[in-house]
């Protein structure tokens, strides 16, 4: 029968990435501190004291995945301090914590919006250094409703700041696709070569743009929109980032095999670019469905996720016939207000890992998880023989993770 167990650690792999359940403003400890001067990039999302309590939306049973379901809303995080002195002493912390984590080229880049930004920057030039200022990104979007009695606040500012004066930045790696052609004052012509340009005559000097020449981002990006709420990047968190604004920050930044880290990771955005430029990674929040939203997201075959277990009386149930055999999920109904009426057996389980309890983690031999290509969940593996004791991962409708090994009656 499976037995409930509480397992803090979860490795599949090398477990070499890391998603932490931990408060990223706190001081550096444990497993975070051992990254420290490590990072080529400290990416920071965090609240922005709006004094609100935020939700996010989670796929249910199979039927839930199908297109046009709604899907069950539940509590994803509240931004709610209290006093400002208690929002900067948090904000602090994060800053603080970045500036420890970045290696001598690296780079911060703090995601703010209006509420924050002026707090950011002062803290920022306190603990960075005026001097390593880079850039105050404008990242202007249109979604979202209309103010009357001002004008729409319809941007987030990206404050970045370099460690040291020897920082890594190529601008090259960001190109953008080049737009109808605007400079009506300027002379247009074709040289010798048959090239077209641009040409501009002023100051005594002569400036010449040709139109096949690459362009760049300036510090106002208007170009990448924000997520509706169809998208199909969407995990659920109302406040997720896109994919195109996170490989935007990194791409000058970082390169093959360097490490970014997250203090506030949210749905996994960084960590999903990360991935996809080929970067390790560390993604810290203090919320643990945050941290399995993320590792649901990455489907990383080399990772360690440290997050605690939902102690509660829900049961698993199954069959393992013995050492590299068959081991098959029978049972599973976990409670929760959100979840709807459960239509059929197993509805509740989101994902599940069969691997081997190891000393104090669990090894994760095999990964199954519903997804919007394949909702119907596999319960069936051939669990090969291994170190240590028998045992399933699971992860719910709702978020939350339990262990549970396998004792031979």
């Amino acid at each position: 029968m499976f037995e409930p167990i509480s397992v803090t650690r979860e490795i599949t792999g090398k477990g070499q990435n890391l998603l932490l359940c931990a408060d990223g403003s706190a001081p550096l400890s444990g497993a975070l501190a051992g990254y420290a001067a490590q990072a080529q990039c400290v990416y920071i999302d965090p609240p922005f004291m709006t004094g609100d309590s935020f939700t996010r939306r989670r796929r249910f049973g199979q039927s839930g995945w199908k297109k046009g379901t709604p899907a069950p809303e539940y509590p994803a995080y509240a931004d709610r301090y209290g006093t400002r002195e208690s929002y900067l002493a948090f904000l602090r912390g994060l800053i603080e914590n970045a500036h420890k984590l970045l290696n001598q080229t690296g780079v911060l880049a703090l995601h703010l919006d209006w509420r924050t930004n002026a707090y950011g920057r002062i803290l920022c030039d306190e603990i960075f250094g005026e001097e390593l200022f880079l850039n105050e990104i404008i990242w202007s979007y249109e979604s979202g409703g209309r103010a009357k009695k001002y004008f729409s606040r319809k941007h987030d500012t990206i404050l970045l700041y370099a460690r040291t004066k020897d920082y890594r930045f190529d601008l090259r790696r960001v190109p953008l696709e080049r737009t109808e052609h605007r400079k009506n004052h300027m002379r247009r012509s074709v040289d010798e070569d048959g090239r077209a340009y641009s040409e501009i005559k002023t100051g005594g000097k002569v400036y010449r743009y040709y139109d096949d020449a690459p362009v760049y981002p300036g510090d106002v990006w208007t170009d990448i929109s924000h997520l509706q709420q169809r998208d199909p990047e969407r995990t659920g968190y109302a406040t997720q980032k896109p994919m195109k604004l996170l490989e935007r920050i990194l791409k000058p930044v970082v390169k093959e095999g360097d490490l970014v880290i997250d203090l506030c990771c949210g749905s996994g955005t960084s960590m999903a670019a990360a991935q996809e430029l080929s970067c390790r990674f560390v993604g810290v929040d203090s919320a643990p469905e945050a941290i399995l939203t993320s590792a649901s997201r990455l489907a990383c075959e080399d990772l360690a996720i440290c997050c605690p277990c939902t102690a509660d009386e829900t049961r698993l149930e199954g069959v393992y016939t013995g050492e590299g055999g068959m081991m098959l999920l029978t049972g599973f109904n976990a409670q929760h207000p959100s979840f709807p009426r459960i239509e059929q057996a197993m509805d509740t389980l989101e994902s599940w890992s069969a691997g081997h309890i190891v000393g104090d983690a669990f090894i994760v031999d095999q990964t199954f998880r519903r997804t919007p290509r394949n909702p119907e969940l596999p319960l069936f593996c051939i669990l090969p023989a291994g170190e240590g004791e028998p045992a399933v991962s699971t992860v719910d409708a709702a978020g939350r993770r339990r262990v549970y090994r396998w004792v031979f009656e």
